[in-house]
């Protein structure tokens, strides 16, 4: 997504990334960032937001300690208790970090569903983000998309792009030219990749390395963002300079891969 923004010039390297939540999508959404070379701006839970302090950013140990505590059912305050670890990052109760990171590249919603508002939205474009990606299952609010979708056609390459979660609407009897979909479907597809990987090991009685499931994987997900995109392409032809809406986009590949495969089956009138 990066890259096909740049033109290629640009990845994740040098970014700095606001996610939301501190489960395992977060934790790992975060050390992956971190592996190709981004800084974590922000973790989350249900009580309040983390901002790291130091240029580093959150560290992968850092992670690692946010994990143990919440096996242990605990929350982020325990940070702020530990001679550690409280001087690295200023605590927010009862917020989430979209308003609060001083300078974000990324946003990646991780933690539940309509967590980014209409209000956030706008204070994510004011701090210059460029990309947001939903790691939680209808992370958005559908005001939030509105912002978001607004953005990217008035602002065309300088503007917000947004790549959709999970779940969907389209409307019955929809004409093509007025489609503004809802939630779509493949960002976080990742973790129902990786099921599908780990059925396709049993039914083998095979076993892979990491390395070999998160090259799939990686596989996987950059074929999601390109049917995407080319269906965007196809259905809703973006203006001069303006960025594909990869929430159409989406929406009409998902729907299109389900009408197939209930025509292929015969259920179909």
């Amino acid at each position: 997504m990066i890259q096909y923004a740049s033109g290629g010039k640009e990845t994740f390297k040098g970014k700095k990334v606001a996610i939301s939540g501190s489960g395992n999508v977060a934790q790992y959404a975060a050390l992956k960032a971190i592996e190709l070379g981004a800084t974590i701006v922000s973790l989350s839970d249900s009580k309040g937001t983390i901002l790291a302090t130091s240029p580093e950013g959150i560290t992968p140990e850092e992670v690692s300690y946010i994990a143990d505590l919440k096996v242990k059912r605990k929350q982020l305050t325990e940070l702020m208790s530990s001679d550690t670890h409280k001087s690295k990052f200023k605590y927010i109760e009862g917020e989430r970090p979209w308003k609060h990171a001083e300078k974000v590249d990324v946003a990646l919603p991780s933690a539940t569903q309509n967590e980014v508002s209409e209000e956030e939205a706008e204070a994510l474009i004011k701090v210059g983000c460029k990309f947001i990606a939903e790691g939680s299952n209808m992370g958005c609010s559908q005001e939030a998309i509105g912002v978001f979708e607004k953005h990217r056609k008035e602002k065309k390459a300088e503007a917000i792009w947004y790549a959709p979660g999970k779940s969907t609407y389209i409307p019955r009897n929809y004409r093509r030219q007025d489609l503004i979909p809802s939630q779509g479907k493949a960002a976080n597809a990742g973790g129902v990749a990786v099921s599908g990987l780990e059925m396709a090991q049993n039914s083998q009685r095979i076993a892979w390395s990491a390395e070999e499931v998160d090259n799939k994987l990686k596989d996987i997900m950059e074929s999601c963002f390109k049917n995407g995109l080319e269906t965007a392409k196809e259905y809703v032809e973006p203006a001069e300079g303006e960025f594909p809406s990869l929430v159409a986009g989406s929406n009409i590949a998902g729907f299109s891969k389900v009408a197939a495969a209930m025509h292929a089956q015969g259920d179909w009138w």
